[in-house]
């Protein structure tokens, strides 16, 4: 079976087990969280199976461990910020600091050219 077929069943299952979680426990929130943490489990997963892919697709390999290194050291910091100076509650401010610090890695490895042409 091919890998897109493989996630197209898994995303099949993450959504009848989120939209179970709304119909056991009636409540919409909870079947947004459950759709939410199965589909980042998965995506961890399937980053840490299909490595030399996930490294090609996001970039991370001509920047190497010190990109690395230093994505995790300001998501860290900007978790700290949020905790210490606007009493966020520590889950939410842990994944808003990691979506918000790979959205402008992102975003800021996109704009700088990947090799020089001459």
């Amino acid at each position: 079976m091919s890998t897109e077929r493989v996630m197209l069943w898994l995303l099949a299952g993450i959504t009848i087990a989120s939209f179970a979680t709304w119909f056991i426990q009636d409540s919409v929130f909870d079947a947004a969280v459950t759709f939410s943490i199965l589909s980042c489990l998965v995506a961890i997963i399937w980053g840490a199976s299909y490595y030399e892919s996930t490294m090609q697709l996001s970039g991370l390999k001509t920047g190497g461990i010190l990109n690395i290194i230093t994505f995790v050291a300001v998501t860290a910091g900007l978790t700290y910020w949020c905790i210490y100076f606007y009493d966020f509650p520590l889950v939410g401010s842990i994944l808003g600091s990691i979506g918000t610090n790979a959205y402008i890695w992102w975003t800021f490895s996109t704009l700088e050219p990947g090799t020089q042409s001459v």
